[in-house]
């Protein structure tokens, strides 16, 4: 079993209470191990006697760990006040404890090497030794000679447990750590840091990782660490195990994204052993290849789909066009892809959940309307082809006229597509292009934002992307494909004309349940929350 260890820093004698009382809140959310900080406290005056006191009380098994600065920790001092601090937790621990020694300084002294291995091979009846920890971490990135570094640890008879971790560039440096894992000669932690490497905490017990680290709801002691709370309650961590399938949300920036949340819920709710990670990747055609290519291409990371997002609609289709899978002909015509998945039979396929998403957001009768469409990118073009396709008749305005035009010339066109092995045509679509400024003379059944107006960190918080001359009234439905906030700008102004309202959150919901049923074979049973969770 794969421990959770949370991490407490304690910097004076007079903190050691609380730092006690927060590793008694840590076990009864779910913590298996305290790692106990105390690269400062080794350095005051009274620490050997102070972590002496934090061992001999500690709720759950321990890690005492001093941490250089060399290496993001704060201990600067001596080597007599290391060799204390050790010697006073190994006298002191009631049962099994850990000491985490980092390889630079077990490599360059000595008398610490010889004091360890005391440590290490101490006998006594009345409890358990104390177990080495050799560690190695790069704040900078991925560490030069790593799996020399590694070995060498997994070598040394002292160690009974190897660590590294280091700050991961990308996404694919997960797939290094999990390597290392799996080839593991000794119990093993191998932790990425930093925004692209949730994936290898959470994922830690699929690869038999030793341990992975938490934090306390007030303190984060490496970036990125989860609270307890969020690794047991949020990614059902204890559940994972080798045969946990793996899907990611694929955008840049993606940290704001609640695919992880609805989807984790949905898969859980399903009795579904899998996990969905935010992936953030360069907004770039190369990016975008190498991270899903190697994702795709792992022999033991069992991933199976992603949902695609800012920056990357126009490179899924390309993915798997250049994979030799299918693409669905709805997406060919719009030209983006916001989901791909393997089929049955292991070939990959890109389709397109925004357009069908429009529809059942909007829960109307669409053919035989007019609709207006607002914006002229990937989610804009979902738009219209979804309406365009129920039977409405569709005017995309755009701040930039001649993309509108564009836009609509392309969509308003028959379209070739492949179908399997058979050509086939899709029908022309009613679509038209019009200046921002002729709205006001005209009116429409159903008025659609597909722009980032109104969006929470879109630069245009307070924007509403409509004229406030276009007539709106009762028998108008208004939706805004921005979900945070809830109440954007243009529909404060719908809700004030009386016309019905629409939230992003409606439309967000409604792409995912079809993502979630083209990865699984079938819907998710609840419709999830009715406004966004907080993760």
């Amino acid at each position: 079993m794969t421990l959770i260890a949370v991490a407490i820093s304690i910097s004076t004698p007079s903190a050691v209470h609380r730092a006690l009382e927060a590793a008694h809140e840590a076990k009864a959310q779910g913590a298996d191990v305290v790692e106990w900080r105390v690269d400062a406290l080794a350095q005051e005056p009274a620490g050997a006697e102070a972590i002496a006191h934090l061992v001999a009380r500690s709720p759950m098994a321990c890690v005492v760990t001093l941490r250089s600065d060399e290496e993001g920790g704060r201990f600067s001092g001596s080597d007599e006040e290391r060799i204390a601090a050790w010697v006073a937790s190994s006298d002191a621990h009631p049962s099994a404890a850990y000491i985490d020694v980092e390889l630079s300084t077990y490599r360059a002294r000595d008398g610490i090497r010889a004091v360890l291995n005391r440590i290490a091979h101490a006998a006594s009846p009345s409890k358990d030794p104390v177990r080495i920890i050799l560690s190695f971490h790069n704040f900078q990135g991925r560490p030069p000679g790593l799996s020399a570094r590694i070995a060498e640890m997994w070598a040394d008879p002292t160690s009974a447990i190897a660590k590294v971790a280091w700050t991961a560039r990308t996404v694919r440096d997960n797939l290094e750590a999990f390597e290392l894992l799996a080839m593991r000669a000794k119990p093993t932690i191998a932790l990425c840091m930093g925004e692209h490497g949730i994936m290898s905490r959470v994922l830690a017990p699929k690869f038999g990782g030793f341990l992975t680290y938490a934090r306390t709801d007030e303190e984060e002691t490496a970036p990125g660490q989860l609270t307890t709370r969020e690794l047991i309650d949020d990614w059902n961590f204890r559940a994972i195990n080798q045969h946990t399938k793996v899907y990611g949300v694929i955008g840049h920036p993606i940290a704001h994204s609640r695919s992880p949340a609805i989807h984790n819920a949905w898969f859980r709710e399903a009795q579904i052993d899998a996990r969905l990670f935010p992936m953030s990747v360069a907004p770039s055609w190369e990016a975008f290849k190498a991270t899903v290519g190697e994702m795709f291409g792992s022999s033991i990371l069992d991933f199976y789909g992603a949902a695609v997002t800012i920056g990357h609609k126009e490179h899924a289709i390309r993915f798997v066009d250049e994979s030799g899978g299918r693409v669905d002909a709805r997406a060919r015509r719009i030209g983006a892809a916001n989901t791909i998945g393997r089929d049955d039979d292991g070939a990959l396929f890109a389709l397109n959940t925004d357009a069908d998403a429009i529809l059942d957001a909007l829960g109307c009768a669409v053919s035989g309307t007019r609709a207006l469409v607002l914006g002229a990118g990937g989610a804009a073009r979902a738009a219209v082809v979804g309406l365009a396709s129920a039977g409405a008749s569709v005017v995309i305005a755009n701040r930039t006229e001649r993309r509108a035009t564009s836009v609509a010339v392309e969509l308003a066109r028959p379209a070739d597509y492949h179908a399997g092995h058979h050509a086939g045509e899709l029908p022309a679509l009613d679509v038209h292009a019009m200046k921002l400024s002729q709205l006001p003379h005209e009116r429409f059944d159903i008025i659609v934002n597909a722009t980032s107006a109104g969006m929470d960190g879109g630069g245009s918080t307070d924007e509403n992307p409509l004229p406030h001359e276009v007539p709106l009234d009762s028998h108008t439905v208004v939706l805004d494909a921005v979900y945070a906030p809830a109440m954007t700008p243009l529909l404060a102004h719908a809700a004030q004309s009386g016309a019905r309202c629409v939230g992003g959150w409606e439309m967000f919901l409604a792409q995912a349940r079809r993502q979630f049923e083209a990865w699984t074979g079938s819907p998710p049973r609840s419709a999830g929350p009715s406004s966004a969770p907080s993760i």
